[in-house]
């Protein structure tokens, strides 16, 4: 994918994923009450920018580092291609999902007060809840989208 490309679309789907997930994530922890979409509007920004950054600089290299290894022994460039896309949708939701998950814990001060068995289940609920979210509405959105903004430049 060209870097313009891969630069729409990583912004597209950071900012979707960031904002449903992390409403979700505020709504799930205190439930529905004007204080929850106060505090989510206040970090909302700066979790769209941690998102993307860390996307950009960090998860794709992590996860470009798991294609070249489960590609290395193929020869064919149709089972690398099927295996790259497939290696890198995987990869790419659970090292956000996990970093994303952690970093709202952190900044809702609630990663160092909880005990492990609770923060593995908010890590399994934000990985399933963020497999439906991207498959279901943020990714065909980022792509659709995607396709309108650089058809027109």
């Amino acid at each position: 994918m060209p870097t313009k490309q891969r630069f729409v679309v990583t912004a597209l789907i950071c900012f979707g994923m960031a904002t449903i997930m992390s409403l979700i994530g505020n709504l799930l922890a205190t439930g529905w009450r004007a204080v929850t979409f106060q505090n989510w509007l206040i970090w909302w920004l700066p979790t769209v920018l941690a998102a993307f950054l860390y996307n950009w600089f960090v998860a794709y290299r992590i996860t470009e580092y798991f294609i070249r290894r489960s590609t290395r022994r193929l020869t064919d460039p149709a089972a690398i291609a099927a295996r790259t896309l497939g290696v890198r949708g995987r990869v790419m939701l659970v090292v956000m999902c996990l970093s994303m998950s952690t970093y709202g814990l952190l900044i809702g001060g609630a990663f160092l007060h909880i005990d492990w068995e609770i923060l593995l289940w908010v890590w399994v609920r934000s990985l399933i809840i963020a497999f439906i979210i991207r498959g279901l509405i943020v990714k065909p959105a980022a792509f659709f989208l995607t396709r309108k903004i650089l058809s027109t430049v």
